[in-house]
């Protein structure tokens, strides 16, 4: 996964939240629009909800990474780009109270989110409920509306900010889980915490792409989790080759 904004384009779209810049890359459209996985009979109106889930969800997530960076006096801003988003800032000192804050606050921030959503849906007069489900242990359902465009909506804004932000908390790098299990490990043993925490995305990462594979039948997520396991590993290979060793700081 890349984390390194993307140069500046004469396409972008640019504004402020909260006093916070956001850019928007034009190739997060496409990222979005191919992520709807549009086929034959796929409603324009289908296309254009999703990418507004997710355009809204992956803002949320980083106002999460980069309010709690803004409250640590560290200036953010964010950028959305063709591998989703990215909260940006510089700081001052390195400690690990800090960066597993603002590592949580992105997941926090869209499980608030849905709170909310879920709130006003059950304030409408529909009820909502938590059951087991298949692949998570629970699922939240709801009494569906008229509109099939705002059912399709709020299952979108439940898929993204509760599934997406519960697989982002898995102890793989560079989701926020394994950074926030890379600075514990590496608190817990400086000599060799970065080295440990690099197995466990390795080994996490495969093992989640298997089941990706095998239970939900998804060659995007199979790939994806291939993807960040084999990203782990090269890092872990560079490490070695620089002899190990945790200094970024």
């Amino acid at each position: 996964m890349i984390l390194i904004e993307p140069p500046p384009s004469q396409f972008d779209l640019r504004f402020q939240i909260l006093g916070i810049p956001v850019r928007i890359h034009p190739y997060f459209w496409l990222m979005a629009v191919l992520l709807a996985r549009p086929g034959r009979g796929t409603k324009p109106v289908e296309v254009i909800v999703w990418v507004a889930v997710v355009l809204i969800s992956i803002i949320i997530h980083e106002l999460g990474h980069a309010l709690m960076a803004r409250w640590y006096g560290w200036p953010p801003r964010i950028t959305l780009y063709a591998f989703g988003g990215l909260a940006s800032f510089q700081p001052t000192y390195h400690d690990t109270r800090s960066q597993v804050l603002i590592a949580a606050a992105g997941p926090g921030a869209g499980f608030l989110f849905i709170a909310l959503v879920m709130s006003v849906v059950h304030a409408s007069g529909h009820y909502v409920t938590v059951e087991p489900a298949n692949v998570l242990p629970y699922r939240v359902f709801f009494e569906e509306f008229p509109n099939q465009n705002v059912n399709s909506l709020i299952n979108s804004l439940l898929y993204v900010n509760i599934f997406w932000g519960l697989m982002n908390l898995l102890p793989i790098f560079p989701l926020d889980g394994g950074r926030i299990a890379q600075e514990l490990m590496i608190q817990a043993n400086p000599g060799d915490g970065l080295q440990k925490s690099l197995w466990l995305s390795i080994f996490t990462a495969a093992g989640v792409g298997v089941l990706c594979g095998v239970k939900l039948q998804s060659v995007y997520m199979a790939l994806f989790f291939g993807y960040l396991a084999f990203s782990s590993y090269m890092t872990l290979q560079q490490l070695r080759g620089r002899g190990g060793g945790y200094g970024p700081w």
